[in-house]
């Protein structure tokens, strides 16, 4: 397998594209260090893991806090020894634009998206320098092309691809490689709960998935197998990228 030998810590990993980056990179034969701040989620994660043959362990964090940080970094080294790849997944999303998002709003999505990759990065560099490892940002379509009524969310998701780009140049020279996936719309429990709050839940996601030239939307095992890619050595050469993964929707978006 790809990966053997090597540890990976996923944020935001208890479900949606974390759990599918997790699950995938394990798959792979990476032993898994699963962060989130759901203690219930992230535990299942790392449970379902293990029950298929893998290797993961559970580390609960607020990733916006770096004291939490810092001891879910120490913890995965007390664990496993080593750190080899950073997923900075975790993420959240509220539809608003910029005049109706509160201040305490918009310090929440910048917390929780933005500073939680500065943290994890920062706490991880250190450990990853020792294995020439990889970093995998991930932000979003949004912050490639924008959206309505998604004004926090997507200074968010910009800042992270152009943070990608900077941490890319800083760290090449200790052999980390650092990048970030865009997602378009995937399979989550959150885009479901999204369908379902739309007055017509089936038509708004035949609408949605319409959008999508492929006629479907993601599945977070795709986003995963995207992460692996970026995270193996048959990506030696590729860091500083922000990688579309959005089924061509924003092609015509």
């Amino acid at each position: 397998m790809t990966l053997d030998g090597k540890v990976a810590l996923v944020t935001g990993a208890g479900k949606g594209i974390g759990k599918g980056c997790a699950e995938v990179l394990s798959w792979q034969g990476a032993r898994i260090a699963a962060g989130d701040i759901d203690h219930v989620a992230g535990l299942k994660t790392a449970k379902e893991i293990e029950a298929g043959g893998g290797k993961a362990v559970f580390l609960q964090a607020d990733v916006s806090k770096a004291d939490d940080v810092q001891k879910m970094i120490a913890q995965a080294m007390e664990v496993f020894g080593r750190l080899d790849i950073l997923i900075n997944n975790a993420g959240y999303h509220i539809s608003k634009n910029v005049e109706d998002t509160s201040e305490e709003e918009w310090d929440y999505i910048l917390n929780t998206n933005l500073r939680s990759v500065f943290l994890c990065s920062k706490y991880a560099i250190p450990h990853l320098r020792k294995t020439r490892g990889a970093i995998v940002n991930m932000s979003s379509m949004v912050g490639l092309v924008g959206q309505r009524n998604a004004g926090a969310y997507a200074a968010t998701k910009g800042g992270i691809i152009a943070m990608t780009k900077g941490m890319a140049l800083d760290f090449a020279k200790d052999g980390i490689r650092v990048n970030c996936i865009c997602p378009g719309w995937v399979e989550t429990p959150l885009v479901e709960d999204w369908f379902n709050q739309q007055a017509d839940p089936q038509a708004t996601k035949e609408y949605i998935f319409g959008r999508h030239p492929l006629g479907r939307i993601a599945t977070p095992e795709e986003i995963g197998n995207a992460a692996v890619f970026l995270c193996s050595e048959q990506s030696s050469f590729i860091t500083g990228v922000a990688l579309p993964l959005d089924g061509a929707v924003t092609l015509g978006y």
